[in-house]
C-alpha cells in the first residue's frame, strides 16, 4: 500500500428518486439496494431560468449541492457517462436533421452541470470534471492534490443516471442518484492504493461509488475495491 493520505468529510448530501432525505440514506446504509427511477428533483434553490435547463442527472447533482452550505471552494464533478441522455438526444437530432441545438450541446459538455451552479450562484470556484473507471476514488485523489496546493476545502459531486437503451449493450446501469461531499484536509479518514493484479472486486448490491458513500455514512473501519489492477483502500482511523 502507498503512504495513506488523510482527509475528512465536513458535510454531505444525497438524492435519488427512491432516497430523498438524509434519513432515507442513513437507513439505506444498513440495507443497501440500488436507487433507481426517472424522477428528477425540483432544485428549488436555483433560479428558474437555469433550473429549466436541467435534465435528470443535472437536477439530481445540483439538488445535492444546493442542500449544502454555500462555500467558495474548488468543485470536482465526477460522472463516468455524464449527461448521456442529453448526448443521445443530440446524436439522434444530428442524424435526423443534420443540426444541433446550441443550448443543449453546451449543457452536454462534461463540466456544464457544476459550471451552471457557479453561474447561478455567481461564484468564481475552480471547476474540474472527471470521467473515470475509478469514479469517486479519482475525485478524492484530485481533492488531495488540491489540499497539497493549499486548498482548505473541496466539494465533490458524484452523479449517475440510467443508461439510455441504445447504449446498454456497451455499458449498463439502472442506478439513478447523486451525492455531494465537502472534503477537508484534516480528519480521521485515509486513502491508500496498491497494485492489485489478479485481485477482483466482488460486486455487491450497489456500484462502487455508492459503496464509498455507504462507507462514509457508516462506522465501518475499512473499505476496499479493486479497479483496473489498482486496489483502493479507505480506512477510518
Amino acid at each position: 500500500m502507498s503512504q495513506p493520505f488523510l482527509f475528512g468529510v465536513e458535510s454531505w448530501a444525497a438524492w435519488s428518486p427512491t432516497l430523498k432525505t438524509s434519513g432515507d440514506w442513513l437507513s439505506w446504509v444498513d440495507s443497501p439496494i440500488a436507487p433507481m427511477g426517472s424522477e428528477k428533483p425540483k432544485v428549488e434553490g436555483m433560479q428558474s431560468m437555469n433550473r429549466r435547463r436541467l435534465k435528470q442527472l443535472g437536477a439530481m447533482a445540483l439538488e445535492t449541492v444546493f442542500s449544502l452550505p454555500e462555500v467558495e471552494a474548488p468543485i470536482i464533478f465526477c460522472s463516468q457517462q455524464g449527461e448521456s441522455t442529453r448526448c443521445c438526444e443530440l446524436l439522434q437530432e444530428l442524424v435526423e436533421t443534420g443540426k444541433l441545438s446550441p443550448q443543449s450541446f453546451s449543457l452536454a459538455v462534461h463540466n456544464a452541470i457544476p459550471s451552471l451552479y457557479t453561474i447561478d450562484r455567481k461564484l468564481n470556484s475552480n471547476v474540474i470534471a472527471i470521467s473515470s473507471n475509478s469514479g469517486v476514488f479519482s475525485a478524492i485523489t484530485e481533492a488531495i492534490g488540491l489540499f497539497s496546493d493549499g486548498e482548505n476545502r473541496v466539494r465533490i459531486i458524484v452523479a449517475t443516471e440510467p443508461t439510455s437503451e441504445i447504449y446498454k449493450k456497451y455499458e449498463f446501469t439502472d442506478e439513478a442518484y447523486a451525492y455531494s461531499l465537502d472534503l477537508i484536509p484534516v480528519g480521521n479518514l485515509s486513502l491508500s492504493l496498491a497494485t492489485a493484479v489478479g485481485i477482483k472486486h466482488s460486486a455487491g448490491n450497489v456500484s462502487i461509488n455508492l459503496d464509498v458513500l455507504r462507507f462514509f455514512l457508516s462506522e465501518n473501519p475499512v473499505y476496499e475495491a479493486s479497479i483496473d489492477n489498482t486496489l483502493w483502500q479507505l480506512r477510518r482511523l
